[in-house]
């Protein structure tokens, strides 16, 4: 194996005839990458890193709705822990918040030749007096966790729920509060439902 000192540019593969590729982010974007260069490489050229910041490994948002129903993470995982381990990657359960360019280095201790970013997206949530994430009763719709959150609060003895955006997604997040038992009101500052969607 290569003992080389990280300098500059130089390349920093852990083992002979290796590189060293580290994903930052275990999304479904980057779950999928990971996928796709596990079929293609097959481990003979990469090594493969991928840091998440989330308590859970990769997971699918698109049906992240459903998660009312059945309240189950793993009907909604795209893998289980032992897929990384079967095909040689490590899962560093933590965020990604020092990047050293020079050194080629995430975190001051992973190294690495090539470098994806596969972060996502977050919830965008408008400065506006009263409605923080941080407020009791005001939750964004991103993660399991935000789900969980939701359902405490709602069977906590909630009664009304405000939905804000009149998209797919807050149409869905106003069918799982109404479904919860509360009665559902939803915001949408366009002139009709949906106008990402429907050209009216």
């Amino acid at each position: 194996p290569s003992t080389e000192k990280v300098t500059g540019r130089s390349p920093v593969s852990m083992s002979e005839g290796k590189k060293k590729v580290v994903v930052l982010g275990n999304g479904p974007v980057g779950h999928k990458f990971l996928e796709s260069l596990v079929e293609l490489d097959g481990g003979k050229h990469f090594e493969l890193t991928v840091f998440c910041e989330e308590s859970r490994h990769a997971y699918d948002r698109v049906k992240i709705t459903s998660f009312f129903e059945h309240r189950d993470p793993v009907k909604l995982s795209l893998c289980d822990r032992a897929w990384f381990e079967k095909n040689g990657i490590e899962f560093i359960n933590e965020r990604a918040t020092k990047l050293n360019k020079e050194q080629r280095m995430v975190n001051d201790k992973t190294p690495y030749d090539f470098l994806v970013f596969a972060t996502g997206s977050y919830a965008f949530v408008r400065p506006t007096p009263g409605l923080s994430p941080q407020t009791p009763g005001v939750f964004v719709y991103r993660t399991i966790e935000d789900m969980e959150a939701i359902i405490r609060y709602a069977e906590g003895g909630a009664k009304t729920a405000g939905v804000i955006g009149g998209g797919l997604l807050g149409l869905e997040a106003a069918k799982a509060v109404a479904d919860l038992g509360l009665e559902a009101h939803v915001l949408e500052r366009s002139k009709h439902l949906m106008p990402r969607q429907l050209d009216l």
